[in-house]
């Protein structure tokens, strides 16, 4: 049989430390000897209280594992201090690079970014301005999953109830008359449409989103307009913003020689990325051109250079936050939407 021999701690002199997640400040001011209001000017006024007492406080905090809850304190003050960033894509450096702009501006001005990313999920949108309701945001940006007209989603109303600004970046909600920093989609098509006129190229294959989508709408109506005239061979594939659903379309297109097209034009970065992507698996890449309206991610550091519509997002970013603090700040005088549309800039 099996020998087994127990040791209790206690003879080896060990103390076993129970673990104090759930501890609060009355169990520091308990055991430091001072009041609840002591303890709690530690955290949220340090300067009000004598270095030694503050000291000993904090020693006493580090040993029970306590933190502050910042949640609790932002319902005390009806202020969080927290920015909420909703958007479809952080992968999208159109809007990663926003997001770091706007992260420093708000920190400079003593408050914290709480980002969520929905992957383009209608209900990871509903869920995270949920959250933010529930923190009680100090002021939402929102890149709207959707931005056809159809798209009214039902969060939005109590964003007027619990009065915390919203500013949309990027896709408009429409009959909202919402603050927002937006593209100017039907002149970026046009600038498009005029750089693809003067090529030589005839066969064009526009690889945009969604068919109801007002962005692609807008960018796609731009460019076959001001190819009027000059013989173009266009077809559309339409698709979803992350390039999913028209990867089978656009394989299927590229099997036929016939349809190649001349040029591939990409209406946003990760849909251009992701037709060179397949062009380079058919081993055809160096055979057609592509055009992009937005940089396709990580390119230029692999020296491929895009012709296309680019855009500055660091000054999308300085505009929203911008316009979201305006309304933070003076909520009373803002009784019309406060909007703004930023240009891009053609790249060859």
């Amino acid at each position: 049989m099996e020998n087994r021999v127990y040791i209790d701690s206690r003879d080896l002199g060990l103390q076993v430390k129970k673990e104090n997640a759930n501890s609060t400040i009355i169990d520091i001011a308990r055991r430091a000897n001072v009041t609840n209001i002591t303890v709690s000017r530690v955290f949220n006024q340090p300067h009000l209280v004598k270095s030694e007492t503050r000291e000993k406080i904090l020693s006493i905090a580090k040993e029970l594992n306590y933190v502050p809850n910042a949640f609790a304190q932002g319902l005390k003050k009806n202020s969080s201090r927290i920015i909420g960033v909703v958007t479809s894509s952080t992968y999208n450096p159109f809007y990663s690079h926003l997001i770091q702009t706007v992260s420093r501006i708000a920190r400079n001005k003593g408050y914290q970014i709480m980002l969520f990313d929905t992957d383009d999920s209608e209900a990871a949108e509903k869920l995270a301005i949920q959250t933010l309701f529930s923190y009680q945001a100090c002021g939402i940006l929102l890149s709207a999953v959707r931005d056809d007209k159809a798209y009214s989603p039902a969060y939005l109303d109590l964003a007027d109830v619990y009065r915390i600004p919203l500013v949309l970046i990027d896709r408009d909600i429409y009959g909202k008359k919402l603050s927002g920093v937006f593209l100017n989609n039907i002149e970026i098509g046009v600038r498009a449409g005029r750089f693809l006129a003067e090529q030589p190229e005839q066969r064009l294959l526009i690889v945009g989103g969604p068919e109801d989508s007002e962005i692609t709408k807008d960018r796609t109506a731009g460019i076959m307009g001001a190819l009027i005239g000059n013989n173009k061979q266009v077809e559309i594939i339409y698709g979803d913003y992350k390039f999913d659903s028209q990867e089978q379309a656009l394989r299927n297109l590229l099997s036929d020689k016939e349809r190649w097209p001349q040029y591939i034009v990409g209406l946003n970065g990760i849909i251009t990325l992701g037709a060179m992507s397949i062009c380079n698996q058919l081993n055809i890449y160096n055979q057609i051109k592509f055009f992009s309206i937005d940089t396709p991610p990580y390119c230029e550091s692999y020296g491929q250079r895009i012709p296309g519509i680019y855009h500055n997002t660091v000054l999308l970013g300085e505009k929203a936050a911008e316009i979201l603090f305006k309304l933070i700040e003076k909520p009373k005088n803002m009784q019309t939407p406060l909007r703004e549309y930023v240009p891009g800039e053609l790249t060859v």
